[in-house]
């Protein structure tokens, strides 16, 4: 049996983000962080045609560190989407997991692991949604910007 995380997801950011949202997820520890970036789109309903990264911060408009040796941001970046949620966590202290997705609208979600690693069970497909609140964010709001 795999190890099972339970992530709290929230969208902290946006352009088009009018209202609170978040939903929980329980997802198996070998999940990658490109699969968990799919789901989330998935959740959203975003396309997930624009460029998109995780980030560690110590908070929303903190400073970034990213998953390179040194910290910094590196173009090359690509192995980042193959990292499994069971190397991510834990967070180093006082460090928030961030997603960041469209530069031009600056969707961003904050994951946070909540509470321990539990045993999955073998009559649920994971990765698979617990719960979900507030409104749903629209990629392109409601189209009033636009003439």
């Amino acid at each position: 049996m795999s190890g099972i995380f339970t992530l709290s997801i929230e969208c902290v950011g946006g352009r088009y983000l009018k209202a609170p949202y978040q939903f929980v997820i329980e997802a198996p520890v070998e999940l990658t962080l490109g699969d968990l970036a799919s789901r989330i789109l998935e959740m959203v309903d975003f396309d997930g045609d624009h460029l998109d990264e995780f980030y560690l911060a110590n908070g929303l408009r903190g400073k970034r560190t990213w998953f390179t040796p040194d910290g910094e941001w590196d173009e090359d970046d690509a192995h980042v989407m193959d990292l499994q949620l069971s190397v991510v966590f834990p967070l180093p202290k006082h460090k928030m997991l961030y997603y960041f997705y469209d530069v031009g609208a600056s969707w961003c979600f904050q994951i946070s692991k909540r509470g321990k690693e539990t045993k999955s069970q073998p009559e649920i497909d994971y990765p698979c949604i617990v719960s979900e609140t507030g409104v749903k964010p629209k990629e392109f709001g409601d189209g009033e910007d636009w003439d």
